[in-house]
């Protein structure tokens, strides 16, 4: 007879990779909330059928979703020394939870300092990583800090862009609201860009002290036509660009032009691999 899973509270949780350049990305948003199973992801030897597993995608994106395991882990013919298993009940979490969130909700998870390998959390921390997971699923709002902005992932940085003040907000809460709309917004934007200019499509001119592509953030439209405030109305410039978006004898109609490119650049980058 088959035995049945430990409750939710005695599962393993187990973090696992995915890639994006393999399709894992893909793979998981085409299939989360659908029924269909994962065949052999990489898990480790010791999972059990029923534990929760979180997948965590290289490359910037953070924990991304969660699953089950619904097989037991076996050897992998395509990978020495790994195992696989099926997986199932595949959910994505949205926006995902980059490492600088992670890292500051769950400062004991040492893994996260470096995330290049699969592991199996003590049940304390385990029981924060839940928390995180089930307080962004609640809200889908990034609850990280001013300091963190930098370090977000992309879909936070647009989630965190969208923030608006609410009528019951103190005044106090709506300033932050909007500096951390702001902030989000710029990173955004330059996080989209990824070092060239989004008009001329010309590499950034120089790179800052830190080290990081210069580039200038334009707003498209006016605050009244909700223009600054919204990730899709702001570009990323470099500063000629920029000058003629103001200055130059064409303005108006080069203006137009970046407004009618802002959807596609948008929209690449919610795909972006």
């Amino acid at each position: 007879m088959r035995s049945r899973p430990p409750p939710p509270h005695e599962r393993e949780l187990h973090i696992v990779l995915a890639g994006v350049a393999n399709g894992d990305k893909k793979w998981l948003q085409r299939v989360a909330g659908r029924s269909k199973s994962v065949h052999s992801w990489v898990a480790p030897k010791s999972a059990s059928v029923g534990d929760e597993v979180v997948i965590y995608v290289v490359g910037g994106h953070g924990l991304f979703a969660t699953a089950r395991i619904k097989s037991r882990p076996k050897p992998r013919t395509d990978w020495e020394n790994r195992h696989g298993a099926d997986l199932e009940s595949v959910r994505l979490i949205e926006p995902p939870i980059s490492l600088a969130a992670l890292r500051r909700r769950v400062p004991d998870l040492k893994w996260a300092n470096y995330p290049r390998s699969i592991t199996t959390p003590s049940h304390k921390i385990v029981e924060q990583i839940r928390a995180l997971i089930g307080k962004r699923r609640e809200t889908g709002i990034p609850d990280i800090e001013d300091e963190d902005i930098p370090s977000a992932n992309i879909d936070e940085l647009w989630t965190l862009a969208l923030l608006r003040a609410t009528s019951s907000a103190t005044k106090k809460e709506r300033v932050r609201v909007y500096r951390v709309a702001s902030t989000a917004i710029r990173n955004y934007v330059l996080h989209r860009a990824k070092g060239h200019c989004e008009a001329c499509e010309a590499a950034a001119p120089f790179r800052t002290p830190d080290g990081e592509p210069f580039l200038e953030t334009h707003h498209t439209t006016r605050l009244a036509d909700d223009g600054p405030d919204h990730p899709a109305k702001v570009i990323g410039l470099c500063p000629n660009c920029h000058r003629r978006a103001h200055l130059s004898k064409d303005a108006k109609s080069f203006n137009a032009s970046l407004i009618r490119k802002l959807p596609r650049l948008v929209l690449a980058a919610k795909n972006t691999d």
